[in-house]
């Protein structure tokens, strides 16, 4: 009798954990409970869906596959296994349960994200638009989703106009994220409206500017703000790009640079 409770027990205290922001404690109490009980496929889901959420990906591709051969997965589950069989290179694999998880009514739209990724990983265009567009039926005011419709509407090519709209939505959903701001003012250099762009640009803080990660939004702004002759954000921008720069260089270690020295 104290066997079958041990199960719903460990899952229940590692659950209780996660959620009040002990992910790491909570990933320990399953790997205890499934050194006791190696064959129960619900705790390596479980664990799996945890380490995935903290970024432990070859771990949790690991566990998903031990899980896949004891219970159902699960829709997040199932997420986890494309995500690993992407990171493996099984992209036919991946491809495939990405396109019955798009193709499913019942997928649950809180989930819709990582599918989004996926698809946009095997460059599944329109899938991904169609991720977005049931997502937003369900919850309209997801600035989210606004974004990654934006994105991908542009990767498809369709008028400039939709993404422009989309990026505005997300903007009025969540006007404090810098991110739509700085892909709005870009969109807008695209379609040749440089004076909303470098306007849309300057609504944005010193210390939104040094939250920006990616490096084109940022040469592209620094541009912009050069041919206006604005030395202050063209300073806070080059700083920005400097750092991202030297980041670069030490992730790739001291081999790298050693090497870039003597070039």
């Amino acid at each position: 009798m104290t066997e079958p409770a041990t199960k719903p027990d460990a899952a229940r205290r590692a659950a209780d954990l996660y959620e009040r922001g002990f992910s790491r404690a909570a990933i320990d109490v399953l790997e205890a409970e499934l050194r006791l009980q190696p064959e129960a496929g619900a705790l390596w889901r479980l664990r799996a869906i945890m380490l995935q959420r903290e970024g432990r990906l070859d771990e949790a591709f690991d566990n998903i596959q031990r899980a896949l051969a004891l219970v159902p997965l699960g829709y997040e589950g199932l997420l986890v296994l494309a995500a690993g069989y992407l990171r493996q290179g099984h992209r036919a694999s991946a491809a495939s349960l990405l396109t019955d998880l798009t193709a499913d009514g019942d997928f649950p739209a809180e989930l819709w994200e990582p599918l989004y990724n996926s698809l946009c990983a095997i460059e599944r265009w329109q899938a991904a638009l169609a991720v977005c567009r049931r997502a937003a039926r369900l919850r309209p005011d997801d600035d989210g989703i606004c974004f990654a419709a934006a994105n991908t509407l542009a990767r498809l090519g369709r008028p400039p106009q939709l993404s422009l709209a989309m990026l505005r939505r997300a903007i009025g959903l969540n006007s404090a994220e810098p991110r739509y701001r700085i892909a709005l003012s870009m969109q807008l250099v695209r379609m040749g409206q440089i004076d909303e762009a470098y306007r849309t640009f300057c609504e944005m803080t010193r210390d939104e500017v040094e939250g920006i990660g990616c490096r084109c939004c940022l040469q592209k702004a620094l541009q912009l703000c050069i041919d206006r002759g604005d030395a202050g954000r063209s300073s806070w921008l080059a700083s920005r790009l400097a750092i991202i720069s030297l980041a670069k260089r030490s992730a790739a270690g001291p081999n790298s640079q050693a090497q870039g020295g003597q070039a």
